[in-house]
């Protein structure tokens, strides 16, 4: 399982969905399937609408929903939901 560039420092699994979750010291966090396989990747992005993500230190899922929580080494706790765009 490729993790990307650097330590991993946490990693999650969801109960109900074949989901998990991996973090890094790094600033990313990566979502995967349980063969591995990247589904996205959450990460620092610039600018003034631009998230900020900073060494993930603890991930945890949601025990239902598709809902992942992240806490930092910089004491900020994010939360993600799946997004799922809308049939036209």
């Amino acid at each position: 399982m490729d993790v990307g560039k650097g330590p991993m420092t946490a990693m999650a699994a969801h109960q109900t969905c074949p989901l998990l979750a991996s973090g890094s010291y790094n600033q990313f966090i990566k979502m995967l399937t349980l063969e591995g396989d990247t589904l996205s990747v959450i990460r620092y992005h610039d600018g003034i609408l631009g998230q900020r993500i900073g060494p993930v230190a603890t991930l945890a899922f949601h025990p239902c929903k598709l809902v992942l929580a992240a806490g930092t080494t910089d004491s900020l706790t994010s939360i993600y939901t799946a997004h799922f765009p809308q049939a036209s």
